[in-house]
Order: C-alpha cells, then sequence, then structure tokens
C-alpha cells in the first residue's frame, strides 16, 4: 500500500492552518464559551455527562477521572477547540494540503461546521467529543504513515474514539475513501495497489470495531446491562440502510437536511465547490485515462457519501442526529485535496471563493444559534422567577409546600430575524421552554429548592374540576393551593 509521508509535526508546518482553527472557531462559538447557556441536555447535566456506559460509550466515562462532570464553558469550550484544530492539523499532514490558502479554509469550515455549533451547545460533554476525533485522526495517520505497530496502534485508538462518541468512526471512513480517491486523481499509483490498500484500510476498519464490540461485550458482562440493543438498526434490510444513508448525504447536500447546508447562498457555494473540484479532478487526470483507474474510481465516488454516513448502517434512525453527523465535512477535505495543485488556478481560486462564502455562512449560523439559546434562557428565566415570586408570596405558602406545573408553557418569543430559520436544525434532547424541564432550571440556575410533587399528585390535580374552573398564568388565580401542593395553571 502506498504510505503517505507524515513528517515530524513541527509547530511551525502546522502553526497557520492551527491558529486559523482557534480564530474561526472563537468567532463562531465565542458566544458559548463566554456564557453559561443552558442547552438541552446540558440542562440536567449541568454535574455529570448523562448517560455512558450504557450508550456504548464506556471512553466517555473513563474519561471522568480527567475532565471532571462540570459544565465549565470557557475551560472545556476552549479544550474542544484545541483538540479541533489539532486534528485539522493532522487531517492537513495527511493528505498533505500545501496550499496556505486551502489550509485556512479548511481549518475554518472544519471548526465552524453546523455540527460542531450544536456540539457547542452541550459543554459536559463537548471536549471529550473532541477529543474522540482526535484519536480518529491520529490513528488514521498512523496507518496511513506506516509506523511500527500500526495494525495495532491504529484500530485501538479508533475503537477508543467509538467508546467516546461512535458517529467519529465515519471520519476515519470517510478519510480511508479520500485516500484511495487521492491515489487515483493525484498520483501515478496503479489501480491494482489503490484496490488492495483499500483492502487494507477496510480491514483496519472492521478490526477497529471488532475492539469495540470486544469492550462493549466486556463492559455489558460486567455492568449485568443490555448495551446498545435498542440502538442497534434490526428494522431495515442492508441494502435499505444503504439507501437511506445515500439519500441523507444527498437531502444535506441539495435541501440542508439537519440544516448543515443552513441557506440557499450555502446551497448554491456548495454546488460550486463541487463543479470546480470536478474540473480539477478531471484536469489531473488528463493522459492517464484507462478502465481500470476510471471505475475505481467512480466506485470510490459512490462509496464516498455512504461512508461519511456509515452510521446509519449500525444505528437505528431514531438515534441518528446532527451532532452524530458531522463526518459530512469530509466533504471539504475531499474538495481540498482535489484542488491542492500548481496548475489548477481557475478551480482553485472558484473552489476558495465557495470556501470562504460558507465559512462566513457557518459563522453567522453558530452565532445566530447561540443567541437564540441565550434568548430561550433569558425569556424562560425571567418565566420562572416570576413564577417562584407568585408561589412564595402565596398565602399558605410553607416548607412542607410542593410545586406542581400543569400546562405548556406560554409561547414566548425568541425569533429575533424573521429571515434566519434554524427549525431543520435537529437536535437531541428537549426545549428548555419544556415545562418538563421547569425543576433542574429552577432548582441549577435559579437557586430555589422547592419540592416538586410526584406525577400521582399532578396527575390527580390536573384531572380535577378545579383545575379546570383556574384561569390560565399570569392571570389572578392561576396560582392556587390544593392541600399542601401549589398549583400553577399554565394552559
Amino acid at each position: 500500500m502506498h504510505e503517505v509521508h507524515i513528517p515530524s509535526a513541527r509547530f511551525a508546518a502546522v502553526r497557520l492552518p492551527f491558529c486559523a482553527a482557534l480564530v474561526f472557531g472563537l468567532s463562531a462559538h465565542g458566544f458559548w464559551l463566554t456564557n453559561k447557556i443552558p442547552f438541552d441536555d446540558d440542562l440536567p447535566n449541568m454535574w455529570n455527562k448523562g448517560a455512558t456506559s450504557v450508550s456504548g460509550r464506556y471512553g466517555l466515562e473513563l474519561l471522568r477521572l480527567v475532565m471532571p462532570d462540570v459544565s465549565m464553558p470557557w475551560i472545556y469550550g476552549l479544550m474542544s477547540l484545541l483538540f479541533l484544530a489539532l486534528a485539522v492539523c493532522v487531517t492537513i499532514r495527511i493528505f498533505e494540503i500545501r496550499s496556505r490558502v486551502l489550509q485556512v479554509l479548511l481549518a475554518g469550515v472544519f471548526v465552524s461546521f453546523p455540527a460542531e455549533t450544536g456540539t457547542m451547545g452541550y459543554l459536559f460533554t463537548a471536549a471529550p467529543y473532541a477529543l474522540a476525533l482526535l484519536l480518529t485522526v491520529a490513528g488514521l495517520a498512523l496507518f496511513l504513515g506506516g509506523r511500527r505497530g500500526r495494525w495495532l496502534a491504529a484500530p485501538l485508538l479508533i475503537a477508543f474514539s467509538c467508546s467516546i462518541y461512535q458517529g467519529y468512526f465515519a471520519f476515519a471512513s470517510g478519510f480511508c475513501v479520500i485516500w484511495m480517491i487521492r491515489a487515483l486523481v493525484c498520483t501515478e499509483e496503479s489501480p491494482r495497489r489503490v484496490l488492495a490498500g483499500g483492502f487494507r484500510l477496510l480491514a483496519m476498519l472492521l478490526a477497529s470495531l471488532a475492539f469495540y464490540g470486544l469492550a462493549i461485550l466486556v463492559f455489558s458482562r460486567l455492568l449485568q446491562l443490555p448495551l446498545l440493543e435498542e440502538a442497534v438498526n434490526t428494522r431495515q434490510s442492508l441494502p435499505l440502510r444503504i439507501a437511506v444513508a445515500c439519500s441523507a448525504w444527498l437531502k444535506t447536500l441539495f435541501r440542508g437536511y439537519f440544516a448543515y447546508v443552513n441557506s440557499p447562498a450555502s446551497c448554491v457555494f456548495h454546488a460550486l465547490l463541487l463543479l470546480s473540484c470536478a474540473a480539477a479532478a478531471l484536469l489531473r487526470l488528463r493522459g492517464r485515462w484507462n478502465a481500470g483507474r476510471i471505475a475505481l474510481l467512480a466506485l470510490c465516488l459512490a462509496l464516498f457519501p455512504l461512508s461519511c454516513y456509515c452510521l446509519y448502517l449500525l444505528a437505528d434512525n431514531a438515534y441518528i442526529h446532527a451532532l452524530a453527523l458531522y463526518p459530512f465535512a469530509c466533504l471539504y477535505v475531499l474538495c481540498a485535496v482535489l484542488l491542492d495543485g500548481a496548475e489548477l488556478r481557475l478551480p482553485r481560486a472558484a473552489a476558495a471563493a465557495a470556501l470562504a462564502v460558507i465559512l462566513v455562512n457557518n459563522v453567522y449560523f453558530a452565532n445566530a444559534v447561540s443567541l437564540h439559546a441565550y434568548l430561550q434562557y433569558q425569556n424562560a428565566r425571567a418565566l420562572y422567577t416570576s413564577v417562584i415570586t407568585r408561589v412564595c408570596s402565596l398565602e399558605g405558602f410553607d416548607e412542607n409546600s410542593r410545586l406542581a406545573i400543569v400546562g405548556e408553557a406560554p409561547a414566548l418569543r425568541t425569533d429575533f430575524s424573521p429571515r434566519f430559520d434554524f427549525s431543520r436544525f435537529t437536535l437531541p434532547g428537549v426545549n428548555i421552554l419544556d415545562v418538563r424541564q421547569a425543576e433542574p432550571l429552577i432548582r441549577n440556575y435559579l437557586g430555589c429548592d422547592i419540592p416538586f410533587a410526584d406525577e400521582a399528585d399532578t396527575a390527580a390535580i390536573r384531572d380535577s374540576a378545579e383545575l379546570a374552573a383556574m384561569p390560565v398564568y399570569p392571570c389572578p388565580g392561576s396560582v392556587r393551593k390544593f392541600g399542601d401542593v401549589i398549583v400553577v395553571r399554565f394552559s
């Protein structure tokens, strides 16, 4: 297999993309780092990482030893950006991208990608997830660099990355396909040798999954828990899973699925980027056309979307969300690889312009999402502050009182611009304005220790005639005491 020469990673060689990643990362995510914003799962998990081992993420559990369970925006946010910047640098070294312009733009789109915007909302796990990406690309660098012991070291690193977050395995598979495309388009490597190298890469990926699966079996025995049973895709046939994965990738590119391509301008410039890369590939292939090379290249291009979204082959569709499909960003790596050539000035200039527009769009999108989350939090904080004030001032309130909030919270306006649509930005968890999140918000962010009524008492009150006669909050009479339970009727 053709080995990539990866020189010693002196800082001077990667200083530009490293600094670019930090600058663009802070431009996109600085609001998350400098404000404590409860966001979806971060609301109840401010002091823990949530489900770890039972989700097959035993590595995330182990990282509690070095990354304590405290959602600290500045510390974990900065650690995330550092890990991402290192991952970008390793990626540039793997594929030997020499153009400084492409290095800077690739670093920018990588750290500002909308999936990473979503991850920054979960700062209790953002740093471990970024470390998982770094471990994945480091393992691939070891393997492609021909390092001694690579058949053991690379699968172990990738397997441990999966144990932190399974979605980043798709980066390894996507990079393997990019390596094959690069060898076919940009080098004189024969199709036979490229195919043999591809089989070795596939064997390494399967070994990584085997190591991860073995660890899952060990942990399931130790914990006596059925790990990942509900998350595994057993409802669909393999051909259907392949079709779903490829269609999801195409929908992301052309329809903004998961809001990765989140505006008409972004969609247009993604198309321009692909056209520029196609032109660059054709120029590079001049004089080297043969049936074997073209057939293998067509196969690799067909497999590329599947490699980026290969999680669809393993996981149930209900468990796949925006954070899990960050490997769509492999597209930008492929484009940089194809465009990095001295004779490709026109396609490279067009692609650089497209990447610059995509980068600006991503930075704007990231700041808009964080601002929206901040406005949601401020509205929810004001709402529940007024609720607690009414509750504590109610006649009959004492140390034995319990709180029950019934109905849906009032619709609060947080859409600051009618031109901005983030509704397609799919994330797990629940809305902070959801009444089910009232207790952790009141306890963790308002500092009020009032106990909440249990579900049985709340259900009985919800079905009572007295509740039906109550007006809706904030009208007078919308806060009443039923025995030792103080009821607030939202709707």
